[in-house]
């Protein structure tokens, strides 16, 4: 860390505009606003820090988990096997006491277009012939060409430097990861990428909200 954070003004600068260091952040790195700590929070964090003792930062290091992320996670994820998951929600559910009890039509857990939501947002197109995300996918196929797809599919590197443009937090981006990788093969073809757009901008909608 340079000397000059040694100086007590420099200090209280630094902390005054922790935003912009911020602001700063998110555009070099591409880091959703949403993953940073509460400023408010971090601010006073600073107030009590020494920083003389501030290590350099390791660019190196963070190339390395950069990759781990992109690349070697969603890999090892594919290694899960279907049926653990299904295994670890039925057992979930089970022990939360949702599972469904009694065969009255209150107890009936199929969801209805009177349900709150029913048929808007992410259920939007439920009961419908047509894949609802048909309605803007001439716009996600533009994105996957340009993307430049090898053998009919795009990287989880390439994927994610266009994901996070959408702002949402990465674990909410992971989660997308999750249900568009359907064979869970770490790369999306033209199908799973504009499943992935459709969910992330359900997503943004409702954070909108």
């Amino acid at each position: 860390m340079p000397s000059v954070f040694g100086k007590d003004s420099k200090r209280k600068e630094l902390i005054n505009n922790l935003h912009l260091v911020y602001e700063k952040i998110e555009r070099e790195q591409s880091i959703p606003l949403g993953d940073f700590p509460k400023i408010e929070r971090m601010q006073d964090i600073l107030r009590n820090m020494d920083f003389t003792k501030f290590r350099p930062l390791d660019r190196r290091l963070i190339e390395r988990i950069d990759k781990m992320l992109s690349e070697d996670v969603p890999r090892l994820m594919s290694m899960i096997p279907q049926e653990e998951h299904a295994y670890l929600q039925l057992n979930s559910q089970s022990e939360s006491g949702n599972a469904p009890s009694g065969n009255t039509i209150f107890s009936d857990q199929q969801e209805t277009p009177f349900s709150i939501g029913g048929i808007e947002g992410i259920n939007a197109g439920i009961g419908e012939h047509e894949w609802i995300v048909e309605r803007s996918k001439h716009e996600y196929d533009q994105v996957f060409v340009q993307l430049s797809p090898q053998n009919g599919k795009i990287t989880g590197a390439s994927a994610k430097q266009e994901m996070i443009k959408s702002k949402l937090p990465n674990n909410v981006l992971g989660r997308i990861w999750k249900l568009s990788d359907i064979d869970k093969d770490g790369m999306l073809d033209i199908d799973e990428w504009a499943l992935s757009q459709h969910l992330g901008k359900n997503e943004w909608q409702s954070f909108m909200c």
